[in-house]
């Protein structure tokens, strides 16, 4: 685990955005590139600005295109609509990512939550885990205890991985953070691999909730609802230490070799 003292800058403040230019460092890559998820939480901080007063990320859309290159990266957004209660921006990195965000407005009272939290372990009662800072160096951030007994490469007969998740700096999770934590747990599909395999995003898409952001351990959750031709479909839910739902996640991936 890193040490909190490290110079990188911690969650939100590295995910800054400033006159239409963010910076990515090589402590955010993944595999073999900028962590996908960084890149779009980018692209939804650069939507903020756009999408008018009182109006929150409700949802976000990414294509990814090519991998964004390290240090500086162009982020132009452009309001697509505006209404009384919901607005939609556009947003281009670079030659890298497409996104779409939409942002609206609270109204009404009633509620219905039907996504409860896992029956699992509290994160005091599961172990650190860290992944391999060698591999995916943007875990640096991140602390993880998985909370079952799956794990990646155990060739297990589940494709599911849950676990504690949380920043090595205690910092508010807001929406873009919330974008990173989505797509921080290995693919879903490593739970019943035996070895490595590249996963690469093509697309992922994100929704929140109404639930305020949260701060310390966040319980992460990823599934892999289809894997077969080459193709990978996944799920992940982020739910504070509360259980209440933060965030809901879908990513289509390529699979690049066997897994079996």
């Amino acid at each position: 685990m890193t040490d909190p003292a490290a110079p990188h800058p911690p969650l939100p403040a590295a995910m800054a955005v400033r006159d239409g230019r963010a910076r990515i460092d090589r402590s955010w890559w993944s595999w073999a590139g900028p962590h996908g998820g960084f890149v779009a939480g980018l692209c939804l901080n650069a939507s903020l600005p756009l999408l008018g007063e009182g109006r929150v990320p409700r949802s976000l859309h990414a294509v990814f295109l090519q991998a964004a290159p390290e240090g500086e990266l162009a982020l132009e957004a452009s309001l697509v609509r505006e209404g009384g209660s919901s607005a939609v921006v556009t947003v281009a990195a670079g030659d890298a990512l497409r996104a779409t965000v939409v942002g609206g407005r609270a109204r009404g009272t009633s509620e219905v939550a039907a996504e409860p939290l896992p029956d699992v372990p509290g994160p005091d009662e599961c172990e650190d885990t860290p992944l391999p800072v060698d591999f995916v160096p943007f875990s640096q951030h991140l602390r993880f205890r998985f909370a079952t007994a799956a794990r990646p490469f155990a060739s297990g007969s589940v494709p599911e991985l849950v676990a504690w998740v949380r920043p090595v700096r205690d910092v508010p999770l807001d929406h873009a953070a919330l974008v990173v934590l989505v797509d921080a747990m290995p693919p879903a599909v490593y739970a019943v691999a035996a070895s490595p395999v590249a996963v690469p995003t093509v697309d992922l898409t994100v929704a929140f909730t109404d639930a305020p952001p949260a701060t310390g351990w966040v319980l992460l959750r990823i599934t892999t609802r289809s894997a077969a031709g080459g193709w990978c479909l996944d799920d992940s839910e982020v739910w504070d230490s509360s259980g209440r739902l933060l965030a809901r996640g879908r990513q289509t991936r390529r699979v690049l070799g066997e897994w079996a």
